[in-house]
């Protein structure tokens, strides 16, 4: 994709459900009316433009949106995730020696902790994340998320960069007394509804000129509880993509969450933020699960 068909992209949320949302000089153009002003069916779902391969096609149409008069979207958009089922999501832990000495744990030196988690932990921008009864230790940690832009499989390391369609922010959350107890229990801590927060933007990699110096950070309330850049991950995003698609079908709009440089632990009413630098910033709020049991 050339730099003049770089695109961000998002998912608002709207009166009648959810449009894509793209970034244009002014605000954001929902993909509804870019298709109605240039008689186009992009989409209609940002996973939609993914798994077609119309990001190219949709850039090159937004770069004549000023001259269309296409309008931006109100001056404060309803974000949603960029989408709520990806085909897989996986999650990369233990990725930075302060994650690991978060837990007290050793950090891998074979492979990185790994883990798949369901669609119904997906969240998005300003949506509530919800406590567990089952925990009395939540954490959250900031993430650059990967998508893949091509289904693949088999993807040498130097060859990733040909089947990522872009990157998001994302917010994991981890019930962290259950690894504590025993680290085989890292599926079911990841997996509760509302542990992973998903965007609200992607951005095309044109517009990540140095992957390696992009920062991570994780907020709570305001303070940072931990930042770092890719270049201090063990295991970088080209390499994950190669690990995670070795004799797996990564299909398209799968996302990897690559690792936190450390984690905050969240209460209830507190505010939650993942910074990454050129890619976007998610807040979520911090609730009790009202259907949690006593």
């Amino acid at each position: 994709m050339r730099k003049d068909e770089t695109v961000r992209l998002c998912t608002l949320r709207t009166e009648t459900g959810e449009d894509v949302g793209v970034s244009v000089p002014g605000g954001i153009a929902t993909l509804s009316v870019i298709n109605a002003t240039v008689t186009t069916s992009y989409g209609p779902t940002l996973l939609d433009v993914i798994r077609k391969g119309e990001a190219a096609e949709l850039a090159a149409a937004v770069a004549s949106l000023p001259d269309l008069g296409v309008p931006a979207a109100r001056d404060e958009p309803e974000f949603g995730p960029i989408y709520r089922y990806p085909p897989k999501l996986w999650g990369v832990g233990l990725n930075y020696v302060r994650h690991a000495d978060d837990l007290g744990v050793r950090q891998p030196t074979d492979a990185p902790g790994s883990y798949l988690r369901p669609s119904s932990t997906v969240i998005g921008y300003g949506d509530d994340i919800l406590l567990p009864g089952q925990s009395q230790r939540v954490t959250a940690e900031a993430e650059l998320g990967v998508v893949i832009g091509t289904t693949c499989r088999d993807v040498a390391p130097e060859n990733a960069s040909s089947v990522v369609f872009g990157y998001t922010t994302v917010l994991d959350m981890t019930a962290e007394d259950a690894i504590r107890v025993n680290a085989r229990h890292i599926p079911w801590a990841k997996a509760f509804d509302t542990f992973c927060s998903l965007g609200p933007w992607i951005v095309t990699p044109d517009e990540i000129p140095d992957l390696s110096a992009v920062r991570i950070s994780t907020v709570v309330n305001g303070r940072t509880i931990a930042s770092n850049q890719v270049s201090a991950m063990m295991y970088d995003p080209h390499w994950q993509v190669g690990y995670f698609s070795g004799g797996m079908v990564l299909e398209a709009g799968s996302v990897i969450a690559t690792g936190t440089p450390g984690a905050g632990v969240i209460q209830d009413g507190d505010t939650v933020e993942a910074r990454v630098e050129g890619v976007g910033d998610l807040r979520n709020t911090v609730r009790l699960d009202p259907g949690a049991s006593a």
